[in-house]
């Protein structure tokens, strides 16, 4: 009984510290948050790169870029991008096979590596139509009429400090805005269970003492 106990409370802890996300992810929400846009071949992952916790899971995947839709320095000139993922962070999109992704990546400036979260469209191609291909085209062009020239003001240097946040602070951006009724919902839930577990542990105690 302690053994299901356990089992059971840890997949409860899973579920609540899992990845939230404030929408359902979308390419025209994922367009204008991520610091470039792409389609790219990802052709090697690799996952035994280990930190100091030696049985966390990380990822370095390479992944070639073949077109591309939003980057934000006009004169970048990559053809392949390295992207790190972290199994201790819930929202890092860690890529589990080689294929073609459409991709909504962010710059790290903590590991100079690129990542992408589950909160982005990040997907393989194959999920993609004709529709999302227009919307991609049409979104590109918008991003580019709206950058500005080579003018460097006060906002400018503002605006290029908030295009490289923090990792966290982009996973704070991408995460539940109604974060609060979610933890009220996980926390009367996990009420409920431990209630009715203790209900069936009475039960049982009930039972075996008047078998004695």
């Amino acid at each position: 009984m302690k053994t299901f106990l356990f089992y059971f409370l840890l997949l409860l802890s899973i579920n609540i510290f899992g990845c939230k996300c404030a929408y359902e992810p979308d390419i025209e929400s994922s367009f204008k948050s991520a610091d470039i846009v792409f389609i790219g071949s990802v052709y090697d992952i690799n996952t035994s790169y280990k930190t100091g916790y030696s049985n966390v899971e990380n990822s370095l995947s390479k992944v070639k870029i073949e077109k591309i839709y939003k980057f934000l320095e006009d004169d970048f000139k990559s053809t392949e991008i390295t992207f790190f993922g972290q199994q201790l962070n819930s929202c890092d999109f860690m890529f589990r096979e080689k294929g073609k992704y459409l991709i909504f990546g962010y710059f790290d400036p903590d590991t100079t590596f690129f990542y992408t979260t589950h909160c982005s469209a990040t997907q393989l191609i194959n999920n993609l139509d004709q529709d999302d291909y227009l919307l991609l085209k049409k979104l590109s062009q918008e991003n580019k009429s709206k950058q500005t020239k080579n003018t460097e003001t006060i906002s400018d240097i503002i605006e290029l400090e908030d295009r490289y946040p923090h990792k966290d602070v982009t996973n704070l951006k991408l995460s539940n805005q109604k974060l609060s009724e979610e933890i009220e919902k996980q926390r009367v839930f996990f009420i409920v269970i431990i209630s009715v577990l203790l209900v069936i542990i009475l039960i049982l105690i009930w039972m075996r003492r008047k078998k004695k």
